[in-house]
């Protein structure tokens, strides 16, 4: 999650670097978006961490090892609002559709890459995909299981699966809804994702420290 952050000095030079004032206000916009739903994104693993007491990625998973239904995603109520507070909020970091006011084409005439093409441009348009496969890895890790499934199937062809059916279900949200307005995005990052997902931490919380939830 360190690590991504640094995607906000990227955006913000490659709109700066172009000279044009619709490239810099795409990097602008981009880097606001970005800064503000890594917020509820990170309080949403703080859901997770919570229940698994630890911050490594392995621990996480053996916490979720036997039956499916261990699976973070079926701890309710705050399993399921933790994956979809950070499934929307994935979005809006991987510039996916409803949220890719960064490469608005009918206000900013592509957004920050306006300006590079060939190879350069390929790369930006790499790094979306990348992204869009990191986060739905992250999102089996904490969520569905990670690598463990049944027996006979070996684990890293369970994992990969799983990974592409949450890039499977991304796409499909691309697909199926429209942009929204960038008011409305920051609205919702702020006013909406950021208040549920601090409500959800301390809901886990509750639960944990009262041992209301199962082990199969």
């Amino acid at each position: 999650m360190a690590i991504t952050t640094f995607t906000v000095i990227s955006l913000l030079m490659a709109g700066w670097g172009s000279n044009n004032k619709y490239a810099l206000l795409g990097g602008m916009r981009s880097a606001a978006q970005v800064v503000s739903y890594e917020v509820p994104m990170i309080a949403s693993i703080l859901v997770v961490v919570l229940f698994a007491g630890s911050l490594s990625t392995v621990d996480i998973v053996n916490s979720q090892s036997g039956n499916f239904l261990n699976w973070n995603i079926f701890r309710f109520p705050f399993g399921p609002l933790a994956f979809l507070t950070y499934l929307i909020a994935a979005i809006a970091e991987a510039n996916r559709t409803p949220f890719d006011l960064a490469e608005a084409e009918q206000e900013l005439v592509a957004g920050f890459n306006i300006e590079y093409s060939g190879m350069k441009f390929a790369m930006f348009f790499l790094d979306e995909f990348i992204n869009l496969f990191t986060v739905s890895a992250i999102a089996v890790v904490l969520f569905f299981g990670g690598w463990h499934g049944f027996e006979f199937i070996p684990s890293f062809i369970w994992f990969f699966v799983k990974t592409f059916a949450i890039v499977f279900l991304l796409i499909l949200i691309r697909w199926t809804y429209p942009r929204m307005r960038v008011d409305q995005l920051m609205e919702f990052a702020w006013k909406v994702l950021v208040p549920i997902t601090f409500l959800n931490i301390i809901i886990a919380a509750v639960f944990k420290h009262f041992g209301w939830y199962w082990e199969l």
